[in-house]
């Protein structure tokens, strides 16, 4: 087969820490062109390398840093993906992170890091274009993550180095650990820091000196440069460049009725400006940021001021999600009280939102009697109350005592110990906690919650071909704000940059079945791991109570309402009344390896 013409490098970083060895694997156009890259490519190796039934924590599951054909290039917007079994779903892992290191990982030379075994003790990866080393990393042990970073690039001496490292949670092989970069970045769902944790990694480093090759360089530029500049002059740009995705909170507490709060007791604050943009603006906002080449500018760089042992730090957000997971939801209304607990849990390499999910349960719980202090080692798990959050955060990271072992392994797994009683009161499905938007009083979200490739997560769309193209986009590893700035030439500019870069002929038909191909592959592999299905896709018990207040007030989701976008979505990829992919449709999309695990 052939190699890619450009785009992609045809060249995997294979590294099996067990034994030390580091090779370079290679893959042909066909390949790239099946799978782009991303989300997409990882899923398939995933699927072909981790045997069914694998413990995600044993050396046997895969960890894939996996950039795709846009990354490195002049197009906007670059991500990586991490691909992984989850440790907290049982099922597929993809988290994904911006910053430097997608593009990086591309200009060293490498479409993928693929880490197998387990290290006999902890090191880090230190990589220069084709220059690889496993070092030691006995000297970061028990550091957070911005002392991690900072040790990683003094050693190596390269400032410039872009890194991924993991906190005092991954090394302790917390389930809801995350992956850090250049301090405020994450790859926060499903459990990936803890993957890396278990075999010992404590972080990589990457610096990069190349290019990515283009089949057809005038094309592309322009493709690309028309690309930036719709992203630029979108109606939403002003808003995302002067407040970030922190804009949204002021609108979802008070219009849209969609704001978690107290662990989505309500959607409803009238007193959300005290954590919203308006007054990060006014007291506490200091730089716009961006990830490079990204018009967007969505982060926001502020300072601690006044908080125990914390004055003066610098610090990014609150961003919707932070603000939402660990303010609002966990009853705190000032970004005196959030701010400081969104800088513990990127310090100590925790997930924001898996871990706002979990407190927020456990103050529910608490508030109706069914966990006592004693059960959280004497904290009073109280909505509002900033101790308590910080001692169950510390209580995560470090697993200490009943209320480290008990919250740790995330919303799911509270539920099934706690019992019955206690699982009316967990927000999630396919065994994960849910983010900071209720689809109550903002229905598309229902979409992305309960029939995305990954569940749980609110990024991977909001319509039922829009999870499929949105899964493209991330296996090129772009920012998902980034096609929704293109509007109606957001599938159209995609498939024409991949043309010009790749040597490629995509159409708008190849294209659609691209995603249906993405989505089932992934589908597949979380229905052969934990038999997901309809009985999956479900709301919380509490979608279906009414809003009690708000512009939206008595606004809830019927059981009638949920199988009508099952059923749709379901008809939509060709998969079977029960949500499982079929024979035939697995056929048509060349996926026929998917079908003896599934017995389809």
């Amino acid at each position: 087969m052939a190699a890619p013409k450009g785009g992609c490098f045809g060249k995997i970083l294979d590294i099996d820490l067990t034994s030390g060895k580091i090779n370079t694997v290679t893959y042909d156009d066909e390949t790239a062109r099946k799978y782009l890259g991303g989300a997409g490519l990882s899923t398939y190796y995933l699927y072909k390398e981790v045997p069914k039934g694998t413990d995600p924590l044993s050396t046997a599951n895969l960890l894939m840093f996996a950039s795709g054909p846009l990354c490195g290039t002049e197009c906007p917007g670059a991500r990586l993906t991490v691909c992984f079994k989850s440790p907290i779903s049982g099922g597929l892992g993809n988290s994904y992170i911006g910053g430097g290191f997608p593009s990086e990982l591309k200009l060293a030379g490498w479409d993928m890091i693929k880490v197998r075994g387990k290290a006999p003790k902890l090191c880090y990866i230190s990589i220069k274009n084709g220059d690889v080393e496993i070092r030691d990393a006995a000297a970061m042990a028990g550091k957070d993550t911005y002392e991690t970073e900072e040790m990683i690039k003094t050693e190596i001496n390269d400032p410039d180095a872009r890194c991924l490292v993991i906190g005092p949670a991954g090394e302790n092989v917390v389930p809801m650990a995350c992956i850090i970069s250049e301090r405020f970045k994450a790859a926060g769902r499903l459990g990936c820091g803890a993957v890396m944790g278990s075999k010992n990694l404590k972080g990589i480093a990457v610096r990069g000196t190349g290019y990515v090759p283009l089949a057809d360089k005038d094309s592309f530029h322009k493709i690309a440069g028309e690309a930036a500049d719709l992203c630029a002059v979108n109606e939403r740009a002003p808003g995302y460049r002067q407040f970030g995705t922190a804009l949204s909170l002021d609108q979802s507490g008070w219009v849209d009725n969609c704001m978690c709060t107290n662990n989505y007791q309500t959607g409803y604050l009238a007193d959300v400006g005290g954590i919203g943009c308006e007054e990060s603006t006014r007291t506490f906002w200091h730089k716009h940021s961006a990830c490079p080449g990204c018009p967007a500018h969505c982060m926001k760089i502020g300072v601690l001021r006044g908080t125990e042992n914390k004055d003066g730090l610098v610090v990014e957000g609150p961003e919707y999600e932070s603000g939402t997971m660990l303010g609002t939801n966990i009853g705190l209304r000032t970004l005196e009280e959030c701010m400081p607990l969104v800088e513990l849990c990127d310090a100590l390499g925790i997930d924001n939102i898996g871990t706002g999910n979990a407190i927020a349960y456990a103050m529910e719980l608490s508030e109706r009697g069914i966990l006592k202090p004693e059960d959280l080692d004497g904290i009073k798990a109280e909505f509002g109350s900033v101790e308590a959050a910080r001692a169950l955060m510390e209580a995560i990271a470090y697993k200490k005592g009943k209320a480290g072992e008990l919250l740790g392994k995330g919303t799911y797994a509270i539920a099934k110990k706690l019992g019955p009683e206690a699982e009316k009161y967990a927000v999630m499905c396919r065994r994960q906690g849910w983010a900071g938007w209720d689809p109550r009083g903002m229905r598309p979200r229902m979409f992305t919650y309960i029939l995305g490739p990954r569940g749980g997560v609110h990024t991977d769309g909001t319509s039922t071909k829009g999870i499929a193209d949105l899964l493209v986009a991330s296996s090129c590893c772009l920012c998902s704000f980034i096609p929704s700035s293109w509007k109606k030439r957001s599938n159209s500019m995609i498939w024409e940059m991949l043309n010009a870069e790749c040597g490629w002929n995509m159409n708008e038909a190849e294209f659609n079945l691209l995603g249906k191909r993405l989505m089932t592959l992934q589908r597949a592999y979380s229905h052969r791991e934990f038999g997901l299905s309809r009985k999956d896709d479900m709301p919380p018990p509490r979608m279906f109570e009414a809003l009690p207040d708000g512009p939206k007030a008595g606004a809830k989701w019927t059981p009638e309402e949920v199988k009508k976008i099952q059923d749709e979505f379901y008809a939509y990829y060709g998969w079977d009344d029960n949500g499982v992919p079929t024979k035939d449709c697995l056929k048509a999309y060349g996926l026929d390896f998917c079908a003896d695990s599934l017995n389809a």
